[in-house]
């Protein structure tokens, strides 16, 4: 079982061979860029099903606030994705959340 859990963290590149002890920061890194390029591969297929949705919605009204919902909700949710990013970085700071900050494999 400790085998198996310590294959996962290597993958996950939490642990290393040569490095001895983990810091929480450096535990998160690797999960930090990994929520953060998931949340804006998310926002692209929801801001591209938005747009065609809207485009398509021609003239029922129903449609189109339908559309224009969805487009409001995805405009919340990037704003959300992105002050979540900033706490984050507030609160470890030196993580740079446009370019990954120090994680080395970034």
């Amino acid at each position: 079982m400790k085998a198996k859990a310590l294959l996962l963290l290597l993958w996950l590149g939490i642990a290393s061979a040569q490095q001895a002890t983990v810091t929480p920061r450096d535990a998160l890194c690797p999960v930090i860029t990994l929520l953060r390029q998931i949340g804006v591969f998310v926002a692209i297929i929801m801001l591209s099903w938005a747009g065609i949705s809207f485009m398509t919605s021609g003239n029922d009204p129903m449609k189109h606030k339908e559309a224009q919902n969805r487009l409001e909700y995805v405009f919340i949710g990037i704003l959300i994705l992105i002050m979540a990013f900033y706490i984050v970085a507030k609160m470890f700071a030196g993580v740079n959340v446009l370019s990954g900050g120090d994680c080395p494999w970034v």
